[in-house]
């Protein structure tokens, strides 16, 4: 019984450290970004999204991989082949011993304008729930075209996020918890 009450402070010590922590910089393998914009390049002008994969290490996400999501319409059975797609993706790359962690998705959008906020936000509080740290890389080929590699690496605020979880999400909330619409999102420093 002595061995309960050690196991959960040990647990409660390893949630403080990771709370501890806060994400500097997400560094992105060149590999990875090369990916993202020929898949970006092959299925223009579709909207399309990808998964990344890498590892937390400290204050640093490190991106490694990424595979794109099929393309589909707004279907439940094509949305469960995709779910399956994206676990088989995993279960190949875990093979192969290549990093199969998930640590956020690419999004892809046109003149600096994320195309669908509602959506990026429902994504993030799920992938939260589940994964503590994680990212939205947000690619412009537009920009990228004018000479700017135009990679952003987003992730909502913890002060958005805590109004959010209470799902009392409205303006009013907003203006009580003192945010504005700049404040649900927080860019963190890319490194390649």
């Amino acid at each position: 019984m002595a061995a309960a009450p050690i196991a959960r402070s040990f647990l409660q010590v390893a949630a403080t450290e990771e709370v501890a922590t806060p994400l500097r910089v997400v560094q992105i393998e060149g590999l990875v970004m090369l990916k993202i914009i020929k898949h970006c390049k092959e299925f223009s002008p579709a909207l399309v999204t990808g998964q990344l994969l890498g590892l937390d290490v400290g204050s640093v996400l490190e991106v490694t991989n990424c595979f794109p999501f099929p393309i589909r319409e707004e279907d439940e059975e094509v949305e469960a082949d995709g779910a399956n797609y994206q676990l088989e993706m995993m279960r190949c790359l875990r093979e192969v011993n290549v990093d199969n962690n998930t640590v956020g998705w690419v999004s892809f959008t046109y003149i600096s304008l994320i195309s669908q906020v509602s959506m990026v936000i429902q994504c993030f509080s799920q992938l939260q729930e589940n994964i503590r740290r994680c990212v939205c890389i947000i690619y412009d080929p537009s920009r990228s075209s004018q000479g700017v590699l135009a990679f952003k690496a987003l992730k909502l605020s913890d002060s958005f996020m805590e109004l959010y979880k209470t799902n009392n999400f409205t303006g009013e909330k907003l203006r009580e918890k003192n945010l504005s619409w700049v404040d649900i999102f927080e860019e963190i420093p890319v490194s390649v």
